[in-house]
């Protein structure tokens, strides 16, 4: 066989680029969804929307607000998922680097990256509570409610009988301090036997 000759390694080559470049076009378009970063903490869903218009075809569209536990990082951000992954391109081309102002005058620059997380997130059905809403129905609830109206009514009662219940109770515990105990008579007669 006769020896390859430049021409025919460079053929090869590029033929190789071309392959692997296909490749990895191939790869990305795989990727669809997009995160807009670095948006400003007071924009809302609408006004960005207004400043997205004419958005490209999507099914999928989700603003985040910024998160205060994370100050000095107070930035919004949106995911949104494309139909046409040509869409991307020109999508990027626009709003990276796009400059958006919040009612303060300050300049947020967007960044539009690929999302981490490709997959449509799913809105989580909370499942109701079985308790919910049945508190007036449990047993303890209504003895508590029980004795908190009888305290109630016996703040609202006459001064006179208030201060006629708390001498009373001061009588007896006066009573049943001054009676002896059995305890001492008791060690009494231990120590007469000894």
């Amino acid at each position: 066989p006769a020896a390859p000759t430049a021409s025919t390694w460079t053929h090869k080559s590029n033929t190789l680029r071309c392959l692997y470049r296909s490749k990895i076009n191939l790869h990305f378009l795989s990727y669809i969804q997009v995160v807009i970063r670095r948006l400003p903490p007071c924009l809302t869903k609408e006004q960005l929307e207004e400043q997205l218009h004419p958005l490209p075809a999507h099914d999928y569209f989700e603003f985040c607000t910024a998160d205060p536990s994370l100050y000095p990082h107070l930035y919004s951000r949106a995911y949104i998922n494309f139909r046409n992954p040509e869409d991307i391109l020109l999508f990027r081309d626009r709003f990276d680097g796009y400059v958006f102002i919040d009612n303060k005058g300050l300049e947020y620059p967007a960044v539009v990256e690929f999302a981490p997380f490709q997959k449509i997130s799913k809105k989580k059905l909370k499942k109701k509570d079985a308790k919910a809403g049945s508190i007036e129905d449990d047993p303890e609830y209504r003895k508590f409610l029980e004795s908190y109206c009888a305290d109630e009514e016996k703040i609202c009662a006459n001064p006179e009988i208030l201060l006629g219940e708390i001498e009373a109770k001061t009588r007896e515990l006066i009573v049943r301090s001054t009676l002896k105990s059995p305890m001492p008579v008791w060690s009494f007669q231990v120590d007469m036997e000894y």
